[in-house]
This record gives structure tokens, sequence and C-alpha cells, in this order.
């Protein structure tokens, strides 16, 4: 299974699964330290008023200690991940369908500036220039 997916407009990433891992230990953990409470706000945010369940989530998320937890990536896994996400985002061609396209409707002109007249026009080209005038 690929890392990331598109989804019509979304991009989706797939958390790895040893960072789901680490992270239900480390769940696990606070749980066993504070199991009172976290069955009380759990109890809470299931069967409580709808209208304060962000609170308590935020709440349960502050007492778990995992309200910011993120994903750690070296360089290489960083560049990959931008592949990956370039790929998805884009849905590019693959490269030698894109070069061939490249070759085939592309063509690079150069534009000169005049040193007279100060305007740009295309090397191969005449151009009106005020010094023709006089």
């Amino acid at each position: 299974m690929k890392n990331i997916s598109k989804d019509g407009d979304f991009v989706i990433q797939r958390v790895p699964d040893a960072d789901i891992q680490s992270l239900t230990r480390f769940i696990a953990h606070q749980i066993e330290a504070n199991p009172d409470k976290v069955l009380n706000l759990a109890q809470t945010i299931v069967r409580g008023d709808l209208t304060q369940q962000d609170v308590y989530v935020d709440e349960l998320s502050a007492l778990l200690d995992i309200a910011e937890w993120c994903l750690v990536f070296n360089r290489k896994d960083a560049l990959d991940l931008c592949d990956d996400l370039a790929d998805a985002i884009y849905d590019e061609l693959p490269i030698h369908m894109a070069t061939e396209s490249t070759k085939q409707t592309n063509h690079l002109r150069l534009v000169k500036i005049c040193v007279e007249c100060h305007k740009g026009y295309l090397k191969g080209t005449r151009h009106l220039c005020e010094r023709d005038l006089v």
C-alpha cells in the first residue's frame, strides 16, 4: 500500500505502523498512570453533552500528553515524502512521456533588448527602432 494517495481533492497520508505502535504504547502508559480520570473523561465524551465534547477531548488529550504529537522525519524520508506528495497532487506522467511532450511542444526563444530604444524583441527578428526613424 502506498504511503500517500489521492482521493478526489484530498491527499491522504498513511501513518506508519511504527508510529501508531509508539503512540499506542505511550497512551497505555498514560492510562496506567491515571486510570480513573481517563475512564471518567472517556465516559463524559461518549455519553455527555455534545456541545461540551471538544472541551473534554482537549482535556483527555492533555491528560494523555498527546496534544502535540508529531511525526519526525530524517532528511531522506522528508525528501521522499515531498516526492510522494508531488506525485499524488499532480498526477504526473512518467518521466519519459513528460520529456517527449516537452521536446515537441516547447521552443525557447531568446529575447533581446535594444540598447537604443530599450524595447524587447525576439532574436533573429527585426523591430521598429527609433534610430531607424531618424
